[in-house]
């Protein structure tokens, strides 16, 4: 009877581990997808920066400007 009450106690023990690790795992992986979008973001302001930057180099370049020098770094 004792070893039974131990054997559940010790179940019931591990099965509240399992949700505190469960827990723990869909916070790193909504942690993780938020860097990646984050990250994405980033990557995509960085390439539209780009082609601003090339646009306007362009645009001086070939004296279509109405602004004296634009350059975005």
């Amino acid at each position: 009877m004792i070893v039974k009450l131990l054997l559940m106690n010790m179940l019931v023990i591990l099965q509240h581990q399992m949700d505190w690790i469960m827990l723990l795992l869909q916070v790193v992986e909504k942690r993780r997808m938020g860097l990646r979008l984050r990250y994405g973001t980033q990557m995509n302001m960085e390439a539209w920066l780009s082609l601003m930057k090339m646009n306007n180099m362009k645009m001086v370049r070939e004296g279509e400007a109405s602004f004296p020098y634009t350059m975005i770094s």
